[in-house]
């Protein structure tokens, strides 16, 4: 029988990761080898681990023509980090990277009901059985035995605690009075300072305050740190929403994203990612002139974002009829002037006949007629 136990080992993983895994679509392949890489590497104490040869992941269940394109899809997602020299690999913590689209079925809050319904399972513990009465009928029988134990052990340890007693109390009057001797009425403490110095601090309540002032502004750290966080979330989620269906995020444009989120900041770069999603553009070229031509006109705000656009499509809009001339074909008239002529008599001449209709022959005559004239003409021009 199997009996698995920690003592030989085990693979600590956060369960933001855990919770990630589970999130995205990864496919059978692609999950055997993130898996078989964190038990070569978390498992063994390491952040990275060596794999010689390609179909030593035959192991996880990889075909051998499969092995190497999963690798490479791994790494182009930014999922895997990959020496090709030394042949090392390990997995990139940083899953807000991953261009990896989620799975269709993931529902976050369902998830974390899920888990908060577990940890009160534990906390509660309503696994009930019909053991109940068994188990207090062996918990009353054996509290007697341990209350006899206990009530002759108490004996003898009272007689050790108060023999004990009496020493202890005669050292801590002896130490007292040596303390006593050495104490001062100043109050001195010492606190690092930022430079590696320490600060020396004589009045408990200028303590108190700087105590105070480096609470503030570690707490202020953190929760920037996490709005930066999620603000950068968000990015990443739009552009792996709008602009990256149908290619694959690269490292240029992730250096792009991270270099103008640093730049312009949220609001700014989503406003030129909508812009180039409204464009149907992929990638980050479109916006990334956008971005530049935004940074020549000074744009600093959402609003002065928007007056810049609203300026540049008037600027490109062209005015009612502006090129309709120069742009449209000019039809030539070929009809020779004698052709159009003769037309005209026949025009006029049925105006003159007031309700006298030709006869078959008359019409089938008169336009053979003009059919042989019109065809002379054309032979005559070709020659």
């Amino acid at each position: 029988m199997a009996s698995p136990q920690v003592e030989k080992g085990y693979i600590r993983i956060a369960n933001d990761l855990w919770n990630e895994i589970l999130r995205r679509d990864f496919s059978k392949r692609q999950m055997n080898l993130i898996l078989f890489i964190w038990r070569l590497s978390y498992g063994t104490g390491q952040k990275d681990c060596k794999v010689k040869r390609f179909n030593q992941f035959e192991i996880a269940g990889v075909y051998k023509n499969d092995i190497k394109k999963e690798l490479k899809f791994l790494r182009e997602c930014s999922v895997l980090e990959w020496d090709e020299d030394s042949m090392v690999f390990s997995i990139n913590k940083d899953y807000h990277l991953w261009q990896v689209s989620p799975n269709k079925n993931w529902e976050g809050d369902k998830f974390k009901d899920l888990i908060h319904l577990n940890l009160n399972r534990k906390k509660v513990g309503e696994t009930l059985t019909s053991d109940d009465e068994k188990v207090s009928e062996k918990l009353t029988n054996k509290s007697k035995k341990v209350s006899n134990s206990l009530t002759e052990k108490d004996q003898k340890v009272s007689k050790i605690l108060t023999t004990n007693k009496s020493s202890v109390s005669k050292t801590l009057t002896f130490v007292s009075k040596k303390v006593s001797k050495t104490l001062t009425m100043k109050l001195v403490k010492y606190q690092p300072s930022p430079d590696g110095k320490s600060i020396i601090i004589g009045d408990s309540g200028s303590l108190k305050t700087v105590l105070k002032t480096l609470y503030i502004k570690d707490i202020k750290e953190c929760s920037s740190s996490s709005n930066r966080d999620s603000d950068f979330k968000e990015v990443i989620q739009f552009y792996q929403s709008n602009l990256q269906v149908g290619i694959s995020m690269s490292s240029v444009n992730q250096q792009l994203i991270i270099q103008y989120f640093e730049e312009f900041g949220k609001d700014l770069l989503l406003a030129a990612m909508k812009v180039a999603a409204k464009q149907e553009k992929r990638g980050m070229a479109f916006v990334e002139g956008i971005l530049n031509n935004w940074r020549n006109a000074g744009v600093k705000t959402l609003e002065d974002a928007r007056i810049y656009q609203h300026q540049f499509k008037r600027k490109k809009k062209p005015a009612p009829n502006q090129y309709r001339n120069r742009y449209e074909p000019q039809k030539k008239d070929i009809t020779p002037d004698w052709y159009i002529r003769q037309k005209e008599e026949q025009r006029k001449k049925e105006q003159e006949r007031k309700g006298q209709q030709p006869s078959e022959e008359e019409r089938r005559r008169s336009a053979e007629e003009a059919e042989r004239i019109l065809q002379e003409y054309l032979e005559q021009q070709n020659s």
